[in-house]
């Protein structure tokens, strides 16, 4: 099995036992999601929320992080958790490259509902028939548009 597949099999396995009712779905991202981590890459994780009372952002990204690391461990030396309303993944007013960036590479390791893994790939097949391109510069990726100027609909 390749680091990517440990990874996924580790989280998923930790995480299985989440007991947080608002934790809705935990996606890995960056380059361990797309197979390029070296040996001390961190670990991206985005945590989807619904119905969490924590309102404050900064307050609550320190809650979601203090869950996600007690539940994997110690196994990453470094782990990076961001968060967003679930509602917001799923129908975003807006999507931003870190959001595409999502769509593209994310790996679901936790999912109460069911749902992201085939919203993923109904994105990601979308992102493909819009005539989006994703091209590589060095260790940064960027999205090119099919036709300058255009806008593009993927959801």
């Amino acid at each position: 099995m390749d680091v990517q597949g440990r990874d996924v099999e580790l989280l998923r396995r930790r995480l299985k036992g989440l007991r947080e009712r608002y934790v809705k779905a935990v996606i890995m991202f960056g380059s361990r999601a797309r197979g390029e981590s070296a040996k001390r890459s961190d670990v991206d994780l985005l945590v989807l929320h619904d119905g969490c009372e924590v309102e404050d952002p900064i307050m609550r990204r320190s809650v979601l992080y203090n869950l996600i690391r007690g539940a994997i461990g110690g196994e990453y030396e470094d782990v990076t958790v961001i968060d967003m309303e679930l509602e917001r993944f799923l129908d975003p007013k807006e999507i931003t490259a870190l959001l595409l960036n999502l769509y593209w590479d994310g790996i679901v390791v936790y999912d109460e509902t069911g749902a992201v893994e085939s919203f993923l790939r109904h994105v990601r097949e979308r992102i493909v028939n819009s005539g989006l391109k994703r091209a590589r510069d060095g260790r940064a990726y960027y999205w090119t548009l099919p036709k300058p100027m255009k806008d593009v609909r993927i959801l």
